[in-house]
């Protein structure tokens, strides 16, 4: 929305909340295909543990799935995405080929949710769009495969640090093609610190899943520079305070 120049209006809360339903849904589903799966290796996981039935489950991340293109205001869009979640959870992640370049093409095509609810006026900005849509999908497919190596006992050292790499790089290098150019700079100062603080790291599963929280939690960090790179400090400052919140969630519920 900030780059495109969008108020954020109705339409673009629809928006936004379609995409979170979509994001609600995939996790919830996900959880329940895996649920044979996490019963022996994480039994605290809110299926299996309980806390709630898998038809429970079914039916509230099918809920949520419907809701999200009967919500937004691109319905074939979100649509689309819906099934992709849907075959993710339930097939495509099988492959971890598939699964991962699902996964990545998911949160590009959510980045361009904007640019499908209307004509672009601000000259650049729909190339830039694109740009960083896809710097983003890279940056999850490489994200993605990183978690599988999560579940190895000796992760190869150079696969791992190679992943995340070509992660922070990618969303780095595409922050130049904002209409201000410092946020590309606190952005690739930010990767230049994690390389050179893991440039040494051996790596196990424990420490990979410390580098995945961060991760995750940098996807946040993409977008609150998106937003300042696009002139819009409100909405960089309410994904900051958002990133704090999910940081204080991490440390009590894993977000691998």
């Amino acid at each position: 929305m900030c780059l495109l120049a969008r108020p954020f209006d109705a339409t673009a809360t629809r928006a936004v909340l379609a995409s979170v339903l979509l994001y609600a849904a995939g996790m919830i589903l996900n959880d329940h295909a895996d649920r044979a799966t996490d019963a022996v290796v994480r039994p605290e996981r809110p299926i299996p543990s309980g806390s709630i039935s898998p038809t429970t489950a079914l039916l509230l991340g099918l809920a949520f799935l419907l809701a999200a293109p009967g919500l937004s205001p691109v319905p074939l869009w979100h649509g689309g995405m819906a099934l992709l979640v849907l075959g993710y959870d339930y097939l495509l992640k099988r492959s971890p080929a598939l699964g991962a370049l699902t996964m990545g093409t998911l949160r590009g095509m959510n980045l361009l949710v904007p640019l499908m609810m209307g004509p672009v006026t601000e000259p650049g900005r729909q190339e830039a769009a694109l740009i960083l849509a896809a710097g983003y999908a890279v940056y999850i497919v490489c994200v993605t495969f990183l978690g599988i190596l999560e579940d190895v006992p000796r992760p190869p050292r150079r696969a791992v640090l190679g992943l995340v790499s070509a992660a922070v790089l990618s969303t780095g290098l595409t922050l130049l093609v904002l209409p201000v150019g410092w946020p590309a700079a606190i952005g690739l100062g930010l990767a230049a610190v994690l390389l050179v603080r893991h440039r040494h790291t051996a790596w196990d599963q424990r420490t990979i899943r410390g580098v995945m929280t961060w991760l995750l939690l940098g996807t946040m960090v993409f977008t609150g520079l998106i937003a300042l790179g696009a002139g819009r400090p409100v909405e960089a400052v309410c994904i900051a305070a958002a990133m704090i919140l999910a940081r204080w969630i991490a440390r009590r519920i894993a977000l691998t």
